[in-house]
């Protein structure tokens, strides 16, 4: 069987598994068709639901590895991180203050976290690091084992690089480390987690926005 067709096959084969988590996210997407209604987000909110149910099914499997004390999570980190930032970029979208909506305190913090995971993962800097008043002393996560372990995150270096620890959470979901300097605070955000949040607040009502800020 070529590459397409396992692929096709995975998504179909994860999609009979949660057939009502399946029909929750068409139905969130069409919740927001009025929002955009000239636009494809609904499609986009469809593909990316279908990704999180791939991913979930990843996820059980992963879980169940664990227990038995195994595991690769490998291309499973990679098509999680490609969520993260495609519904980073919706919310985004959503809260764009030119869209003139309001919204809930739920979907600022949800956008909140989705901004910490996404400026790490894709500019690989720490979230807002303008507002760092002096360097930051950091540990290199994976460690080289030598004295380059510590070292100091400069907002003004242009080599600055921060790479976010990451793990996998007892239901087999990928989590990341977070640092959250509006906070003063370093949490674990669980993508299975946020997906949560994400469909809940799309299923209660219509996103409504607010100016989210921009890196």
């Amino acid at each position: 069987m070529d590459v397409s067709r396992l692929i096709r096959a995975a998504f179909e084969q994860a999609a009979q598994k949660y057939p009502d988590l399946h029909q929750r996210w068409i139905q969130v997407s069409f919740r927001v068709l009025p929002l955009l209604p000239d636009s494809l987000l609904w499609v986009s909110i469809q593909s990316q639901g279908s990704l999180d149910i791939v991913l979930r099914s990843m996820e059980d499997e992963a879980a169940a590895c664990l227990q038995a004390g195994a595991g690769d999570i490998h291309y499973q980190k990679m098509l999680s991180e490609l969520w993260v930032g495609s519904v980073y970029e919706m919310l985004r979208l959503l809260g764009d203050p030119k869209r003139k909506l309001s919204i809930s305190d739920e979907f600022r913090t949800l956008a909140h976290d989705f901004r910490l995971l996404r400026i790490p993962l894709e500019k690989y800097e720490i979230t807002s690091d303008r507002e760092l008043e002096r360097p930051l002393q950091m540990q290199r996560h994976p460690p080289n084992n030598n004295e380059t372990d510590i070292y100091e995150y400069d907002k003004s270096d242009p080599q600055r690089a921060h790479i976010m620890p990451s793990g996998v959470s007892q239901r087999g979901s990928v989590m990341w480390q977070v640092l959250d300097l509006r906070a003063n605070e370093e949490r674990w955000v669980e993508r299975r987690e946020l997906s949560d949040r994400f469909l809940s607040i799309l299923e209660r009502a219509p996103p409504v926005a607010a100016p989210l800020p921009t890196s």
